[in-house]
């Protein structure tokens, strides 16, 4: 990948991550950036501190109407919590719970991103 490449990847991480936080501060749950090796932020709820995932995509994949995120497990089994996807040029993001990313790429259609709008408290709420 070309140094540019790189950075305009990175700048689109970045961006999500930027916007996932936003979206749990405003709905009023503490969060904490991380930038680890496993998770790239905690999430404080009520009861427990979350671990999330973001993954992040300017644009849909290929020809079709989907985006794609590369959701690998890592070595060692583990998964994040809670994983948000963020399709940033639609400043949009869906959250899932990290036990129900089961494939090594999630695909996630433009309808999916415009219509979901309370995948975040379903969530979050499921770990109460």
């Amino acid at each position: 990948m070309r140094i540019q490449d790189q950075q305009a990847s990175a700048a689109v991480g970045r961006a999500g991550e930027h916007l996932a936080l936003a979206r749990l501060s405003l709905a009023g749950y503490l969060c904490t950036l991380c930038q680890i090796k496993d998770h790239d932020a905690y999430i404080q709820t009520d009861t427990r501190t979350l671990t999330l995932q973001v993954k992040s995509a300017s644009k849909t994949h290929n020809s079709s109407e989907k985006y794609a995120f590369h959701t690998v497990k890592k070595k060692n089994g583990q998964r994040s919590d809670v994983y948000a996807f963020v399709a940033v040029h639609l400043d949009a993001v869906i959250f899932r719970r990290g036990d129900e990313v089961t494939s090594i790429t999630t695909y996630i259609s433009q309808d999916e991103f415009l219509n979901e709008k309370l995948s975040m408290q379903k969530t979050l709420d499921s770990f109460k």
